[in-house]
């Protein structure tokens, strides 16, 4: 369900207010340094945890997953916002 909801773009949905974006990151530089010490922390965790990630459960929007099912959501949000770009560089407006 996570790999197919998340990223489908047929229903436009604005990100709960608690973990809506607070602040702007600056420029692309900025913005891409921070996406990649992220997801360096994220993989860090995927790779090198002994715990049954299974055992972990938090919040998230969709109710309670388990760490598991929070890596598939990172994937799967990434590909949302992927299609999000795809469809601004689409528009006919989009400086070329």
């Amino acid at each position: 369900m996570i790999l197919k909801a998340i990223p489908d773009r047929t229903n436009k949905v604005q990100a709960p207010e608690p973990i809506q974006p607070k602040q702007r990151l600056g420029p692309r530089s900025k913005v891409m340094a921070a996406y990649r010490e992220r997801r360096a922390q994220t993989l860090d965790y995927a790779q090198k945890t002994t715990d049954d990630l299974r055992s972990r459960v938090g919040d998230s929007p969709l109710g309670p997953l388990d760490a598991y099912q929070w890596l598939l959501f990172t994937a799967a949000h990434n590909e949302r916002h992927l299609g999000q770009i795809r469809e601004v560089k689409a528009d006919p407006h989009f400086p070329k």
